[in-house]
């Protein structure tokens, strides 16, 4: 299994009550290393994509037939793991060219809570990530990992972990590992997984876990450990996606523009979209500091 076993799990937080105390969020996220909001995006919003992305879902034939399409079930025997899977390449190219899907990066409520933290401009990635876990999939769950090992640029990135709909433990949610943000990077080693990687942050640590509902939202630091729970739910598909933020005047590595896997550009992407589009190429208009991947 990609997942480590969690001994101590404590529940999330909810940081709410502290939108209206900037300087008690920004506190809380340097004691913490994560938020966790309560209800902070509209449901309606998140379905949306929801929907469309399991839409593409039972376009490709993922989905069992006679089941509700928002309801997610896999059809029987079929189960596709993210990478170079033919079939997992054509299903996310359709994914990337969804105006939805990255508007909701952008969504006022998610920028406004990212402008309280930062209490300055923001920059949003539009490297935006979607996941799709199957069940019976385990050994494909996220291990241990710290975003800034893909990201790079400015340490001061925080990933926005959402749920597209309601995400119960057992559908496979995600878990924090506390206190892992105050230690620097760890040693990465390679890993059974999404991303190939993982950290190892021993066995007494306490992770940081539960339920999120569709429309919570889960923010962590980039050198926050965290790990993905194994779908146990038998034959629901767990979808999330992945934003990523930062201040828009300190560094951002040049592939954080870039789109998520690179199987097609952002030409490509847009071809259906309006030509007068405001999300198209929103980064070029902003005065960035764009650095290189070394190495």
């Amino acid at each position: 299994m990609a997942m480590t076993p969690m001994d101590k799990i404590e529940p999330f937080v909810d940081a709410t009550p502290l939108l209206d105390t900037p300087g008690q969020l920004r506190e809380r996220a340097r004691e913490e290393g994560y938020l966790f909001f309560k209800g902070l995006v509209p449901a309606e919003s998140v379905f949306e994509v929801r929907r469309q992305i399991l839409e593409l879902c039972r376009r490709h034939v993922w989905l069992a037939e006679a089941a509700p399409l928002m309801d997610g079930v896999v059809r029987e025997g079929v189960s596709a793991i993210e990478g170079r899977d033919p079939r997992w390449q054509a299903f996310y190219c359709d994914v990337m060219k969804l105006r939805d899907f990255h508007g909701l990066a952008v969504h006022p409520s998610l920028m406004a809570v990212f402008e309280t933290l930062f209490g300055a401009q923001v920059l949003a990635h539009s490297r935006n990530i979607c996941r799709v876990q199957f069940p019976h999939t385990s050994e494909n769950s996220t291990p241990p990992h710290q975003d800034h090992f893909y990201i790079g640029g400015a340490e001061e990135t925080w990933t926005n972990w959402m749920p597209l709909g309601d995400c119960p433990v057992e559908l496979g949610s995600l878990a924090v590992a506390a206190g892992s943000h105050r230690h620097g990077m760890y040693e990465v080693h390679e890993a059974k997984g999404a991303g190939g990687h993982g950290v190892d942050v021993g066995a007494a640590c306490t992770w940081i876990g539960g339920d999120i509902l569709c429309g919570d939202v889960l923010i962590l630091h980039s050198h926050m450990v965290h790990q993905g729970r194994d779908n146990q739910s038998g034959n629901r598909l767990r979808l999330s996606v992945d934003y990523r933020y930062q201040p828009l005047s300190q560094p951002v590595r040049s592939d954080s523009l870039l789109p998520h896997m690179g199987w097609e550009a952002w030409d490509e992407i847009y071809a259906d979209w309006a030509p007068d589009d405001p999300l198209k190429y929103y980064w070029k208009n902003l005065d960035l500091d764009i650095v290189e991947q070394s190495g």
